[in-house]
């Protein structure tokens, strides 16, 4: 069981999507940029390719873990998560989107 200290650690912001492309490695990966506010960019890659197309995705708020170690993927650094979740029977993606006039950094509490 995760304690609420636990849950304390994770830094979770809205990000508006600035950019969002398909990646030649993968048929799953996109490569998606999203502005975490004040001039702070980060590169994502995520698994939501079978479920949108990337241009459907620009000026999207949407919700990034923002404090996750990055990690190389297909040889590209990814500099956080998505929050999405997984529906149907194929367990096909859906990210969490966020309505409203929210500034890119602001923080999930």
């Amino acid at each position: 069981m995760a304690t609420i200290h636990d849950f304390d650690k994770i830094d979770l912001r809205v990000g508006r999507i600035v950019a969002a492309e398909g990646m030649a490695e993968s048929s799953k990966l996109l490569s998606i940029s999203v502005d975490l506010g004040e001039g702070a960019y980060r590169t994502i890659l995520s698994g939501v390719a079978k479920a949108y197309l990337p241009e459907d995705l620009i000026d999207r708020n949407v919700i990034v873990v923002a404090n996750l170690e990055p990690k190389l993927i297909a040889g590209i650094e990814s500099d956080g998560m998505l929050v999405g979740i997984e529906q149907g029977k194929d367990g096909r993606p859906a990210l969490i989107f966020v309505s409203g006039d929210l500034k890119p950094g602001s923080k999930l509490s």
